[in-house]
């Protein structure tokens, strides 16, 4: 039966009369028309697939990394803190912004967690990134693995910050992200990528379960 499925897709995709995907061209210089915290907003004129000129904006912010660390025992660190742009208090992983230049990734990442959390990691695999908004934005995340965490020490947020560190079982914590009941969509993401390195290939159970949804 899925088999069938793949098979009517294709030949629906056949018969449609597709276009090429003419890339937009750049026009001009880059306009800045806000910034402010490390963020700005900006317009860039273009000439469009039907060589019509368009304006596009742009929210710009510099690259941020997100960390899924987990303890030796199978435990996800996470943290609370209040978010602005959420309104409420929201439990994420750890994340912050990404500058690796002239730096090993992974070196950066092991010691940012130790200062933000208190937690030093016996390994840190990078995942590699993604792109924050494709539309609007040329932000990239970056994602990482960290394994065998260990608190070491208490952080020492900045007065401004209110944050809290807690840790949840993995299993719990993965299954409400798989469920879609975070918030958090980087969360998924980065579990995503990391599922392969514990042993976990996501892509074998999704099919091995459609497969005997279609038999019963």
């Amino acid at each position: 039966a899925v088999k069938t499925i793949i098979v009517d897709f294709k030949v629906d995709l056949g018969i449609m009369d597709f276009m090429p995907i003419v890339p937009w061209v750049q026009a001009g210089e880059l306009e800045l028309l806000a910034e402010g915290y490390g963020k700005c907003f900006q317009k860039q004129k273009f000439i469009d697939h039907r060589g019509e000129s368009a304006e596009f904006f742009f929210f710009e912010q510099p690259d941020w990394s997100t960390v899924l660390p987990l303890t030796a025992d199978g435990k996800v660190v996470l943290v609370r803190q209040y978010k602005q742009g959420a309104g409420h208090v929201a439990e994420e992983l750890p994340a912050g912004n990404a500058n690796f230049a002239g730096e090993n990734p992974e070196v950066i990442i092991g010691r940012e967690l130790l200062e933000e959390t208190g937690y030093v990691p016996g390994r840190v695999i990078a995942l590699g990134r993604g792109v924050m908004n494709s539309r609007n934005s040329h932000t990239h995340f970056h994602c990482f693995l960290a394994l065998d965490c260990k608190k070491t020490k208490t952080p020492s947020p900045d007065s401004s910050e209110q944050v809290e560190f807690l840790e949840k079982p993995f299993a719990e914590w993965a299954a409400h992200v798989l469920r879609a009941e975070t918030e958090e969509w980087s969360a998924l993401f980065v579990l995503v990528r990391a599922l392969p390195h514990l042993g976990v290939d996501l892509a074998e159970l999704a099919v091995k379960n459609l497969y005997k949804k279609n038999e019963s």
